[in-house]
């Protein structure tokens, strides 16, 4: 009995706490650390899950990072910024189908994420690299240039790191390659 009226008045508190929160501060922010969304501002509690999950994975712990992104997911599904860290964590720890599942919703949340992009390209050339059956290869490699096209086009930078990122050696003389440098430079 003594649980069920405590659990009534914790319910009662939520709800008024809900009712506060939507009065008092509402409007929406830019995000921190935003690649150029109009998602509101991310709730304290997952800005430290995801500050948690930099912590973890700066110190080297992988799996905890992970779950510290997760739930930064989980609090605020529509910022993009975790989905991409917890990408890289996943990449470091050798899960590159986790990684890619993972950077593939940071572009669609933010489709000028170059970081996520030129990730992704690495991505799917490591993923051509690996597999034997043609079409799967061909399938990677046309992601791999979409991707690496549209790093480049968000951020220049992304430009001079593909010329030297070894991913990329196995498709370097694909004439989609070199015609999408040379485009590129023909911007700069």
């Amino acid at each position: 009995m003594k649980t069920k009226q405590c659990l009534k008045y914790f319910m009662r508190f939520i709800l008024l706490s809900c009712f506060v929160f939507l009065f008092i501060g509402c409007g929406p922010k830019s995000i921190p650390f935003s690649q150029k969304t109009d998602v509101p501002e991310p709730s304290e509690a997952a800005r430290a899950h995801y500050q948690w999950g930099l912590d973890y994975a700066k110190n080297g712990d992988l799996h905890r990072a992970v779950t510290e992104f997760k739930m930064a997911i989980l609090l605020e599904s529509r910022w993009a910024i975790p989905y991409y860290n917890l990408g890289s964590v996943y990449g470091n720890m050798g899960e590159i189908n986790q990684a890619i599942l993972a950077w593939e919703r940071a572009t669609q949340l933010d489709p000028d994420f170059a970081k996520a992009h030129y990730n992704l390209a690495v991505a799917y050339a490591v993923k051509a690299d690996e597999v034997n059956i043609y079409s799967s290869k061909t399938s990677f490699i046309e992601k791999t240039l979409v991707h690496l096209r549209e790093a480049i086009r968000t951020d220049k930078t992304a430009h001079n790191a593909a010329k030297m990122e070894s991913a990329f050696d196995n498709i370097r003389e694909l004439p989609e390659y070199k015609s999408l440098f040379e485009s590129a430079e023909s911007i700069e």
